[in-house]
């Protein structure tokens, strides 16, 4: 078994490490850059805190059924979002009918986590009324808690896979080009 000696040296580094006051981490910069939105649009975005917080955001409730300790509990979300597709139609998809027809979108969070929808779950069905931008849940500013937005899609069967935590950045690619 091998015992390490640290001496005084190492004691008082220690000991004054410990006694030093936290650095606080620097005020959030609202001109920040927070989501962008880029790929196959005619005006890729990039948005601030600040331009984030001026969107029109909307009321928005989700009733779900849940199974918690083998029970089924009802849950009542309430969220003040902004429609996906609204955000994708002030960046402007392609004119062409038939590239829009291939379009997928990729949504990353910070952490690396992706989730895609295609151009027609957005823009030719109704889930796309419910593939929101979250500002906040439950009162929860998520914008001044995480310093980004979340995305949820209210309408899947099962919320968590395309729920999307800290969304950074939006993609849209076409396929097959």
């Amino acid at each position: 078994m091998h015992r390490r000696n640290f001496g005084i040296g190492t004691s008082l580094a220690l000991a004054f490490w410990a006694s030093a006051p936290m650095a606080q981490a620097p005020a959030p910069d609202v001109t920040e850059h927070l989501l962008r939105v880029g790929g196959a649009v005619q005006t890729p975005l990039v948005l601030t805190r600040v331009q984030l917080e001026a969107l029109p955001w909307r009321d928005y409730a989700e009733s779900r059924e849940v199974q918690q300790d083998g029970r089924t509990v009802k849950l009542a979300v309430h969220y003040q979002g902004f429609p996906l597709r609204d955000l994708i139609d002030r960046a402007g998809l392609s004119p062409n009918r038939q590239a829009l027809r291939r379009a997928v979108l990729l949504l990353t969070a910070r952490d690396g986590y992706r989730v895609s929808f295609s151009w027609g779950e957005l823009y030719n069905s109704a889930l796309g009324d419910g593939v929101i931008l979250v500002r906040s849940q439950d009162g929860r500013d998520l914008i001044a808690a995480d310093g980004l937005p979340a995305l949820r899609s209210l309408q899947d069967t099962r919320s968590g896979p395309r729920h999307v935590r800290w969304l950074e950045r939006i993609e849209v690619r076409v396929v097959g080009d």
